[in-house]
Protein backbone atom coordinates (compact mmCIF):
# COMPACT_ATOMS: atom_id res chain seq x y z
CA UNK A 1 0.00 0.00 0.00
CA UNK A 2 1.37 2.83 -1.06
CA UNK A 3 0.70 6.33 0.76
CA UNK A 4 1.67 10.25 -0.40
CA UNK A 5 4.49 11.59 2.29
CA UNK A 6 3.78 14.63 4.10
CA UNK A 7 6.26 17.45 2.73
CA UNK A 8 7.55 19.26 5.39
CA UNK A 9 8.69 23.02 4.93
CA UNK A 10 12.44 23.65 5.24
CA UNK A 11 13.73 24.88 8.79
CA UNK A 12 15.30 27.70 6.62
CA UNK A 13 12.10 28.74 5.32
CA UNK A 14 10.52 29.30 8.97
CA UNK A 15 13.01 30.69 10.13
CA UNK A 16 12.97 33.44 6.89
CA UNK A 17 9.72 33.56 7.94
CA UNK A 18 9.58 34.43 11.46
CA UNK A 19 12.70 37.38 10.35
CA UNK A 20 10.48 38.86 8.00
CA UNK A 21 7.40 39.24 10.28
CA UNK A 22 9.60 40.60 12.98
CA UNK A 23 11.21 42.93 10.88
CA UNK A 24 7.36 44.19 9.91
CA UNK A 25 6.56 44.23 13.00
CA UNK A 26 9.52 46.65 13.39
CA UNK A 27 8.66 48.30 10.46
CA UNK A 28 5.18 48.81 11.84
CA UNK A 29 6.58 50.22 15.12
CA UNK A 30 8.87 52.62 13.39
CA UNK A 31 6.51 53.99 11.31
CA UNK A 32 4.10 54.68 14.42
CA UNK A 33 6.71 56.25 16.23
CA UNK A 34 7.23 58.19 12.83
CA UNK A 35 4.03 58.89 12.62
CA UNK A 36 3.55 60.16 16.15
CA UNK A 37 6.62 62.05 15.58
CA UNK A 38 5.51 63.97 12.67
CA UNK A 39 2.24 64.69 14.37
CA UNK A 40 3.99 66.05 17.41
CA UNK A 41 6.66 68.28 15.07
CA UNK A 42 3.20 69.52 13.15
CA UNK A 43 1.81 70.65 16.59
CA UNK A 44 5.51 72.46 17.24
CA UNK A 45 5.58 74.17 14.17
CA UNK A 46 1.53 75.10 14.50
CA UNK A 47 2.86 76.72 17.68
CA UNK A 48 5.67 78.41 16.77
CA UNK A 49 3.67 79.73 13.64
CA UNK A 50 0.84 81.05 15.44
CA UNK A 51 3.51 82.64 18.36
CA UNK A 52 5.58 84.14 15.41
CA UNK A 53 2.12 85.59 13.44
CA UNK A 54 1.05 86.76 17.26
CA UNK A 55 4.59 88.77 17.09
CA UNK A 56 4.18 90.18 14.01
CA UNK A 57 0.71 91.38 14.57
CA UNK A 58 2.40 92.84 18.05
CA UNK A 59 5.13 94.44 15.80
CA UNK A 60 2.81 95.91 13.35
CA UNK A 61 0.23 97.11 16.17
CA UNK A 62 3.23 99.09 18.02
CA UNK A 63 4.59 100.46 15.15
CA UNK A 64 1.10 101.16 13.91
CA UNK A 65 0.28 103.13 16.86
CA UNK A 66 3.26 105.23 17.39
CA UNK A 67 3.53 109.19 16.34
CA UNK A 68 7.20 108.15 14.52
CA UNK A 69 7.49 107.28 11.03
CA UNK A 70 9.38 104.13 10.26
CA UNK A 71 10.44 102.34 6.72
CA UNK A 72 12.82 99.63 6.53
CA UNK A 73 14.75 98.76 3.70
CA UNK A 74 16.24 95.46 2.31
CA UNK A 75 19.74 95.25 1.47
CA UNK A 76 18.76 95.93 -1.78
CA UNK A 77 16.78 99.22 -1.02
CA UNK A 78 13.95 97.69 -1.28
CA UNK A 79 10.99 98.69 0.95
CA UNK A 80 9.38 96.24 2.55
CA UNK A 81 8.06 98.31 6.00
CA UNK A 82 6.23 101.33 5.93
CA UNK A 83 4.01 102.37 9.16
CA UNK A 84 0.91 104.27 9.62
CA UNK A 85 2.58 107.12 11.14
CA UNK A 86 4.65 107.20 7.85
CA UNK A 87 2.14 107.34 5.43
CA UNK A 88 0.55 109.91 6.67
CA UNK A 89 3.52 111.89 6.66
CA UNK A 90 4.73 111.46 3.59
CA UNK A 91 0.96 111.70 2.01
CA UNK A 92 1.66 108.15 0.68
CA UNK A 93 -0.09 104.54 0.78
CA UNK A 94 1.57 101.48 1.83
CA UNK A 95 0.87 98.78 -0.91
CA UNK A 96 2.27 101.65 -3.42
CA UNK A 97 5.47 102.29 -2.03
CA UNK A 98 6.55 98.67 -0.72
CA UNK A 99 8.87 96.96 -3.08
CA UNK A 100 9.70 99.77 -5.02
CA UNK A 101 12.93 102.50 -3.60
CA UNK A 102 11.40 105.53 -3.88
CA UNK A 103 9.39 107.20 -0.78
CA UNK A 104 8.46 109.80 -2.94
CA UNK A 105 9.49 112.37 -0.73
CA UNK A 106 12.74 114.65 -0.37
CA UNK A 107 14.39 113.95 3.35
CA UNK A 108 17.42 115.75 5.01
CA UNK A 109 18.04 116.12 8.44
CA UNK A 110 15.91 118.43 9.11
CA UNK A 111 13.21 119.08 7.22
CA UNK A 112 10.87 116.50 5.14
CA UNK A 113 9.15 117.31 1.43
CA UNK A 114 7.15 115.18 0.32
CA UNK A 115 5.50 115.50 -3.72
CA UNK A 116 2.18 115.39 -2.29
CA UNK A 117 2.10 116.71 1.03
CA UNK A 118 3.34 119.86 3.15
CA UNK A 119 6.56 120.10 4.02
CA UNK A 120 7.42 120.19 7.96
CA UNK A 121 9.87 120.05 9.85
CA UNK A 122 11.42 116.77 11.51
CA UNK A 123 13.73 114.98 13.77
CA UNK A 124 15.64 112.50 11.01
CA UNK A 125 17.50 109.36 11.82
CA UNK A 126 19.18 106.32 10.03
CA UNK A 127 20.70 103.12 11.03
CA UNK A 128 21.15 99.27 10.03
CA UNK A 129 19.73 96.38 10.78
CA UNK A 130 21.68 93.43 11.38
CA UNK A 131 20.27 89.63 12.37
CA UNK A 132 21.11 87.22 15.53
CA UNK A 133 24.10 86.56 13.36
CA UNK A 134 25.65 89.79 13.18
CA UNK A 135 24.84 90.03 9.42
CA UNK A 136 23.58 93.34 7.48
CA UNK A 137 19.85 92.83 6.26
CA UNK A 138 18.91 96.17 5.45
CA UNK A 139 19.03 99.85 7.43
CA UNK A 140 15.69 101.22 9.12
CA UNK A 141 14.77 105.15 8.25
CA UNK A 142 13.05 107.21 11.23
CA UNK A 143 11.25 110.66 11.26
CA UNK A 144 9.29 112.94 13.60
CA UNK A 145 7.33 115.72 12.79
CA UNK A 146 8.98 118.47 15.26
CA UNK A 147 7.14 121.56 13.52
CA UNK A 148 4.87 122.33 16.32
CA UNK A 149 8.57 121.97 18.89
CA UNK A 150 9.80 124.18 16.56
CA UNK A 151 6.79 127.06 16.61
CA UNK A 152 7.28 126.69 20.57
CA UNK A 153 10.66 127.25 20.50
CA UNK A 154 9.88 130.92 18.19
CA UNK A 155 7.20 131.86 19.77
CA UNK A 156 9.45 131.21 23.48
CA UNK A 157 12.47 133.49 21.26
CA UNK A 158 9.19 136.48 20.69
CA UNK A 159 8.43 136.32 24.36
CA UNK A 160 11.36 136.83 25.70
CA UNK A 161 12.11 139.98 22.77
CA UNK A 162 8.38 141.09 23.71
CA UNK A 163 9.20 140.86 27.41
CA UNK A 164 12.61 142.77 27.14
CA UNK A 165 10.88 145.40 24.77
CA UNK A 166 7.87 145.43 27.28
CA UNK A 167 10.30 146.64 30.60
CA UNK A 168 11.82 149.44 28.17
CA UNK A 169 8.44 150.51 26.73
CA UNK A 170 7.18 150.67 30.41
CA UNK A 171 10.47 152.55 31.45
CA UNK A 172 9.57 154.99 28.87
CA UNK A 173 6.00 155.19 29.75
CA UNK A 174 6.42 155.90 33.23
CA UNK A 175 9.46 158.59 32.25
CA UNK A 176 6.79 160.58 29.61
CA UNK A 177 4.12 160.27 31.83
CA UNK A 178 5.00 162.94 34.24
CA UNK A 179 5.82 165.56 31.38
CA UNK A 180 2.09 164.88 29.53
CA UNK A 181 0.53 165.85 32.64
CA UNK A 182 2.33 169.15 32.84
CA UNK A 183 1.34 169.67 29.06
CA UNK A 184 -2.34 168.77 29.93
CA UNK A 185 -2.51 171.19 32.91
CA UNK A 186 -1.29 174.12 30.92
CA UNK A 187 -2.79 173.66 28.07
CA UNK A 188 -5.95 173.36 30.31
CA UNK A 189 -4.89 177.34 31.57
CA UNK A 190 -4.24 178.60 28.37
CA UNK A 191 -7.67 176.94 26.71
CA UNK A 192 -9.05 178.69 30.09
CA UNK A 193 -7.58 181.89 29.49
CA UNK A 194 -8.17 182.14 25.72
CA UNK A 195 -11.74 180.71 25.69
CA UNK A 196 -13.70 181.69 22.67
CA UNK A 197 -10.88 182.17 20.89
CA UNK A 198 -9.18 180.49 17.85
CA UNK A 199 -6.73 179.80 20.03
CA UNK A 200 -8.05 178.68 23.04
CA UNK A 201 -9.73 175.76 20.79
CA UNK A 202 -6.16 174.81 19.82
CA UNK A 203 -5.17 174.85 23.29
CA UNK A 204 -8.69 172.52 24.29
CA UNK A 205 -7.23 170.40 21.08
CA UNK A 206 -4.21 170.40 22.78
CA UNK A 207 -5.41 169.21 26.40
CA UNK A 208 -7.60 166.54 24.67
CA UNK A 209 -5.02 164.70 22.72
CA UNK A 210 -2.68 165.01 25.55
CA UNK A 211 -5.49 163.33 27.71
CA UNK A 212 -5.49 160.33 25.43
CA UNK A 213 -2.04 159.55 25.16
CA UNK A 214 -2.29 159.52 29.05
CA UNK A 215 -5.78 157.25 28.97
CA UNK A 216 -3.02 154.87 26.24
CA UNK A 217 -0.02 154.95 28.50
CA UNK A 218 -2.30 154.42 31.81
CA UNK A 219 -3.23 151.24 29.65
CA UNK A 220 0.39 150.07 28.99
CA UNK A 221 1.23 150.41 32.88
CA UNK A 222 -2.09 148.68 33.93
CA UNK A 223 -1.40 145.69 31.36
CA UNK A 224 1.85 145.06 33.15
CA UNK A 225 1.03 144.35 36.46
CA UNK A 226 -2.13 142.48 38.69
CA UNK A 227 -4.85 144.38 38.59
CA UNK A 228 -5.62 145.06 42.49
CA UNK A 229 -8.32 147.36 43.24
CA UNK A 230 -8.79 149.86 45.77
CA UNK A 231 -12.37 149.49 46.77
CA UNK A 232 -14.26 152.35 49.02
CA UNK A 233 -17.71 153.82 48.22
CA UNK A 234 -18.22 155.30 44.71
CA UNK A 235 -21.53 157.14 43.58
CA UNK A 236 -21.99 155.73 40.14
CA UNK A 237 -23.89 158.25 39.06
CA UNK A 238 -21.35 160.92 39.98
CA UNK A 239 -18.40 158.89 37.94
CA UNK A 240 -20.24 158.99 34.71
CA UNK A 241 -21.84 162.14 34.59
CA UNK A 242 -18.19 163.58 35.02
CA UNK A 243 -16.90 161.46 32.27
CA UNK A 244 -19.89 162.35 30.09
CA UNK A 245 -19.47 165.64 30.40
CA UNK A 246 -15.46 165.46 29.67
CA UNK A 247 -16.03 162.86 26.38
CA UNK A 248 -18.90 165.96 25.18
CA UNK A 249 -16.20 168.74 25.66
CA UNK A 250 -13.60 166.51 24.39
CA UNK A 251 -15.62 165.44 20.72
CA UNK A 252 -18.22 168.41 20.72
CA UNK A 253 -16.77 169.85 17.17
CA UNK A 254 -16.84 165.48 15.93
CA UNK A 255 -20.74 165.34 15.80
CA UNK A 256 -20.40 162.64 18.29
CA UNK A 257 -23.76 163.55 20.64
CA UNK A 258 -23.74 161.30 24.06
CA UNK A 259 -26.29 161.25 26.47
CA UNK A 260 -26.75 159.68 29.81
CA UNK A 261 -29.53 158.35 31.34
CA UNK A 262 -30.04 157.99 34.90
CA UNK A 263 -32.85 155.05 36.02
CA UNK A 264 -31.83 155.98 39.68
CA UNK A 265 -28.83 156.91 42.01
CA UNK A 266 -26.28 153.57 42.22
CA UNK A 267 -23.20 153.13 44.37
CA UNK A 268 -20.69 150.72 44.02
CA UNK A 269 -17.59 149.58 46.39
CA UNK A 270 -15.32 150.22 43.61
CA UNK A 271 -11.61 151.42 42.57
CA UNK A 272 -12.82 154.61 41.34
CA UNK A 273 -9.59 154.96 39.02
CA UNK A 274 -9.97 151.73 37.40
CA UNK A 275 -13.64 152.13 36.55
CA UNK A 276 -13.18 155.32 35.52
CA UNK A 277 -10.61 154.00 33.18
CA UNK A 278 -12.90 150.66 31.83
CA UNK A 279 -15.64 152.99 30.84
CA UNK A 280 -13.12 155.54 29.02
CA UNK A 281 -11.79 152.49 27.43
CA UNK A 282 -15.24 151.47 25.99
CA UNK A 283 -16.27 155.12 25.27
CA UNK A 284 -13.38 155.65 23.39
CA UNK A 285 -13.89 152.37 21.08
CA UNK A 286 -17.39 153.60 20.34
CA UNK A 287 -16.43 157.59 19.20
CA UNK A 288 -13.26 155.33 17.28
CA UNK A 289 -16.61 153.56 15.46
CA UNK A 290 -18.24 156.46 14.10
CA UNK A 291 -15.81 158.35 12.43
CA UNK A 292 -18.41 160.55 11.23
CA UNK A 293 -20.20 161.19 14.41
CA UNK A 294 -23.40 159.23 15.47
CA UNK A 295 -24.93 158.84 18.97
CA UNK A 296 -23.62 157.16 22.53
CA UNK A 297 -25.79 156.63 24.82
CA UNK A 298 -24.94 155.93 28.74
CA UNK A 299 -27.71 153.73 30.35
CA UNK A 300 -27.26 152.84 34.50
CA UNK A 301 -30.28 150.57 35.83
CA UNK A 302 -30.91 147.97 38.46
CA UNK A 303 -31.99 144.92 36.17
CA UNK A 304 -35.37 143.62 37.48
CA UNK A 305 -33.64 139.89 37.38
CA UNK A 306 -31.19 140.84 40.20
CA UNK A 307 -31.81 143.93 42.37
CA UNK A 308 -28.20 143.20 43.84
CA UNK A 309 -26.57 144.17 40.30
CA UNK A 310 -26.39 147.15 38.69
CA UNK A 311 -25.91 147.56 34.76
CA UNK A 312 -24.12 150.25 32.65
CA UNK A 313 -24.85 150.12 29.24
CA UNK A 314 -22.95 152.01 26.46
CA UNK A 315 -24.62 151.52 23.28
CA UNK A 316 -23.47 153.49 19.96
CA UNK A 317 -24.34 153.62 16.09
CA UNK A 318 -21.35 152.88 14.49
CA UNK A 319 -19.78 150.46 12.22
CA UNK A 320 -20.53 147.32 14.36
CA UNK A 321 -18.68 144.35 14.43
CA UNK A 322 -18.92 140.78 12.30
CA UNK A 323 -18.65 137.37 14.61
CA UNK A 324 -14.66 137.09 14.10
CA UNK A 325 -13.96 140.85 15.69
CA UNK A 326 -16.81 139.91 18.21
CA UNK A 327 -14.85 136.46 19.46
CA UNK A 328 -11.83 138.66 19.77
CA UNK A 329 -12.63 141.75 20.85
CA UNK A 330 -11.35 141.52 24.39
CA UNK A 331 -8.21 139.53 23.76
CA UNK A 332 -5.09 141.73 24.53
CA UNK A 333 -3.29 143.27 21.63
CA UNK A 334 -6.35 142.66 19.08
CA UNK A 335 -7.25 146.14 17.23
CA UNK A 336 -8.76 146.81 14.04
CA UNK A 337 -7.03 149.90 13.62
CA UNK A 338 -3.78 150.24 12.32
CA UNK A 339 -2.42 152.40 15.55
CA UNK A 340 -4.17 150.91 17.70
CA UNK A 341 -2.30 148.63 21.09
CA UNK A 342 -5.25 146.33 21.34
CA UNK A 343 -5.51 146.64 25.20
CA UNK A 344 -8.02 149.07 25.88
CA UNK A 345 -11.21 146.49 26.06
CA UNK A 346 -9.09 143.81 27.39
CA UNK A 347 -7.98 145.98 30.85
CA UNK A 348 -11.46 146.92 30.71
CA UNK A 349 -12.25 143.24 30.78
CA UNK A 350 -9.78 142.65 33.41
CA UNK A 351 -10.86 145.52 35.36
CA UNK A 352 -14.70 144.68 35.57
CA UNK A 353 -13.66 140.86 36.47
CA UNK A 354 -11.38 142.29 39.29
CA UNK A 355 -14.40 143.92 40.79
CA UNK A 356 -16.53 141.07 40.80
CA UNK A 357 -18.71 142.27 37.70
CA UNK A 358 -18.87 140.80 34.23
CA UNK A 359 -18.74 142.40 30.62
CA UNK A 360 -20.29 141.47 27.47
CA UNK A 361 -21.47 142.86 24.15
CA UNK A 362 -23.96 142.77 21.12
CA UNK A 363 -22.92 143.80 17.76
CA UNK A 364 -24.11 144.02 14.36
CA UNK A 365 -21.85 145.48 11.56
CA UNK A 366 -23.36 148.27 10.17
CA UNK A 367 -25.71 149.03 12.66
CA UNK A 368 -24.31 149.18 16.17
CA UNK A 369 -22.24 148.01 19.17
CA UNK A 370 -23.58 147.98 22.82
CA UNK A 371 -21.43 147.03 25.79
CA UNK A 372 -23.36 145.56 29.29
CA UNK A 373 -21.31 145.96 32.47
CA UNK A 374 -22.62 144.70 35.53
CA UNK A 375 -21.49 145.54 38.86
CA UNK A 376 -22.31 144.38 42.57
CA UNK A 377 -24.37 147.28 43.87
CA UNK A 378 -22.97 149.04 47.18
CA UNK A 379 -25.37 147.88 50.10
CA UNK A 380 -24.50 149.80 53.24
CA UNK A 381 -26.38 147.12 55.73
Amino acid sequence: MNENPIVQAPVKDLADIELLNKAIESFNSASATLSQYYKTLEDKVKLLTEEVEHKKRLLNSILDSIDVGVVFFDKQGIIRLVNNAAESLLSVKADEIIGGESLHAEINDEMVLPENGSPFNALVSSSAVSDSEESNIGHVLIFKDITRLKQLECESERNARLSAMGELVLKIAHEIRNPLGSIELFANLISDDLKGTTHGDYANKISNSVRSLVNTLDNMLRFSKEIKPRHEECSLNGLIGDICREFSELFSGSGVRLEFIEHGHYSVFADKGLIRQALINILLNSVQAMPDGGNITVDIRCPEADVSSIEILIKDNGSGMDNVIKSRIFEPFFSTKDRGTGLGLSITAGIIKAHGGNIRLESRLGVGTEFVITLPQFNKG
